[in-house]
């Protein structure tokens, strides 16, 4: 959910590997970890910080703001505006809790009107920045990409073509991560998408709710070693995409 610039060479190769899909197309939905687990209407992976902001019952109504610096999270009240169009553009305004709606917003969402799952092409739909308080915020984005996710310390892509799976992620910050193919998914009867990379003896799990098969929403990302666990992120939001 950016113009993911700081992602590596290698995963430019892997897109141009996923073909687009029939005419059925995407189903998409987006959570996070706002003290609990929430759909929410938007959020933003970038190298500093992971933004995300609810969606209200209606519109306009009451939307809660919440950004992460590492794994300390902090939230701030808004009231979400109507959306407003035009151009291949779509910018949500954002107005502080108390304020009045402003002719010309300081703060907004702005997302694309075309690069999204209404066209098929499109297996995500492209958010573009966060306008916010502190500052402004272009978003990661991966328009092929089964999985968009944010841990405290990784930015993790998942792609899925037919049976080839491929995960990369970034450090916090844009360092290099971890490049992996030839992985396996699998839905667990409890309704979780569960998906498995192994190399060199270690064993990378990343599990995702999918709250359409009755799962609860909400993902970790672990890495075993035989049967020791080295490590265990807990995902602060995540998109999955699923066909139709």
């Amino acid at each position: 959910m950016t113009d993911h610039k700081w992602r590596c060479g290698a995963l430019l190769g892997v897109l141009t590997l996923v073909p687009g899909t029939g005419a059925a197309g995407w189903r998409e939905g987006s959570y996070a970890d706002i003290g609990t687990w929430q759909q929410v209407r938007f959020w933003c992976d970038t190298p500093a910080r992971v933004l995300a902001v609810t969606s209200p019952a209606r519109v306009p109504g009451p939307a809660t703001l919440s950004e992460w610096i590492g794994n300390q999270r902090r939230t701030s009240p808004f009231r979400m505006e109507r959306d407003d169009a035009g151009a291949g553009n779509v910018y949500t305004p954002l107005t502080p809790a108390g304020q009045p709606a402003a002719q010309t917003p300081r703060f907004f969402v702005h997302r694309s009107n075309i690069e999204n799952v209404s066209d098929p092409a499109y297996r995500l739909s492209r958010i573009n920045e966060f306008r916010v308080p502190a500052g402004t915020f272009r978003c990661r984005y991966v328009p092929q990409a089964a999985v968009l996710a944010a841990t405290a310390k990784h930015s993790i892509t998942v792609w899925e073509a037919g049976r080839r799976v491929t995960y990369a992620s970034r450090n916090r910050g844009g360092t290099p991560g971890v490049f992996l193919t030839g992985g396996v998914h699998t839905t667990t009867a409890q309704g979780r998408e569960r998906y498995v990379w192994t190399r060199a003896g270690y064993r990378y799990e990343l599990e995702v709710g999918n709250p359409d098969a009755g799962a609860r929403a909400g993902g970790v990302l672990n890495v075993w070693r035989g049967d020791r666990r080295l490590s265990s992120w807990p995902l602060l939001a995540y998109t999955l995409s699923l066909p139709k």
